[in-house]
């Protein structure tokens, strides 16, 4: 998913690893996602001969001689491509586990176990990327330019290392990375009526349910949150590849006007400020601890917002992998939440 900032010091404020008051473990409510060691391992796939070539989302076509071989990724893309049976080897940036231990919905369907890092969310240790020597790098984008998990003053020698190609996520519905993934994949030797059409079915399925269950529920009010000691940040959706997705199903999703935090990804509020917006549930950035210990934490000024004076939240995995069947786990989790919530507390 976006680094969701266009500069250091957002980096550092957003996408560290203790991301403050609302952020929120994976996904449960649809059970565990399988892991290579419980049935849900992927399988092999043989790269298809002759000279390989891909345009990535700058427009820039990376050509071989073959099909590459040792693949690096950010922790999204790679989790995305493991669902299709594309070894992503060649290292991986981007976090594998939350704080509490917990496998990050970074990495999708896959385990922690399936990669070997080199870096985490906000910068690559080059000298273990080289190590790996991968025949190409591919990192989510956002802004034409920037890639999740690459420092900007990074990018030159990430580049040294190998040709980096570019998958965009922000500002377009998450369709479309989503897609961009399974086309890599595919290009890569995926079987597009295998495993990749058996994921993108799920996702099918889940998001007309959840269309369903907004429509369902046409008066709920729902805002995706984060947020720091001080400070709680809304998230504009249009923004976000997912947000902007359970916009296009149905899901009543608050819209802040000013929105400049890190590049017009957030509305900054404080947390006596929290009940600016009535909702009736909340989604809590998913990048941090367990939802017990989040609850525990929140400021009693922020009881002021009926969903959490309530206890209608539900974790939002604002960094996901782009693989078709995790995500429809995640529509799954929201369809469920949405059905439960209680869209009279405003009354």
């Amino acid at each position: 998913m976006t680094s969701l900032r266009p500069n250091r010091r957002h980096a550092a404020l957003l996408l560290a690893a203790g991301l403050g008051l609302v952020s929120l473990a994976a996904c449960s409510g649809s059970g565990e996602p399988p892991t290579s060691e419980e049935g849900g391992a992927k399988s092999t796939v043989t790269a298809p001969a002759g000279e390989w070539s891909f345009e990535d989302d700058r427009g820039e076509t990376t050509t071989l001689d073959e099909a590459p071989e040792v693949i690096a990724a950010d922790a999204a893309t790679a989790g995305g491509l493991w669902e299709y049976g594309i070894d992503v080897d060649g290292g991986v940036f981007g976090d594998l586990v939350l704080p509490d231990g917990t496998p990050s919905p970074g990495i999708g369907l896959a385990s922690p176990d399936d990669f070997e890092s080199v870096g985490n969310a906000t910068q690559i240790n080059i000298e273990e990327l080289a190590a790996k020597q991968p025949d190409v790098i591919v990192g989510a984008m956002w802004d034409d330019g920037q890639f999740y998990g690459i420092d900007p003053d990074q990018l030159d020698e990430v580049e040294q290392i190998a040709p980096l190609i570019g998958i965009r996520v922000d500002d377009r519905p998450v369709t479309e990375p989503l897609a961009r993934v399974a086309e890599l994949a595919e290009s890569l030797g995926a079987d597009p009526d295998g495993e990749l059409a058996e994921a993108k079915a799920s996702f099918e399925a889940s998001s007309k349910a959840f269309a369903e269950a907004n429509e369902a529920q046409p008066d709920l009010l729902v805002a995706a949150v984060s947020g720091s000691a001080t400070e709680m940040y809304v998230a504009y959706p249009p923004k976000w590849p997912d947000l902007s997705y359970y916009q296009e199903l149905g899901m009543n999703l608050v819209e802040p006007e000013d929105h400049p935090t890190a590049g017009g990804f957030w509305e900054t509020l404080s947390w006596e400020e929290a009940g600016t917006y009535p909702v009736d549930l909340v989604m809590a950035d998913g990048r941090g601890g367990s939802l017990e210990s989040i609850k525990a934490q929140i400021p009693a000024v922020a009881l002021s917002m009926p969903a959490l004076d309530a206890d209608q939240i539900v974790i939002w995995p604002a960094v996901h992998a782009y693989g078709y069947g995790y995500f429809a786990t995640i529509l799954d989790d929201l369809s469920k939440a949405v059905t439960d919530a209680d869209a009279s507390i405003n009354s």
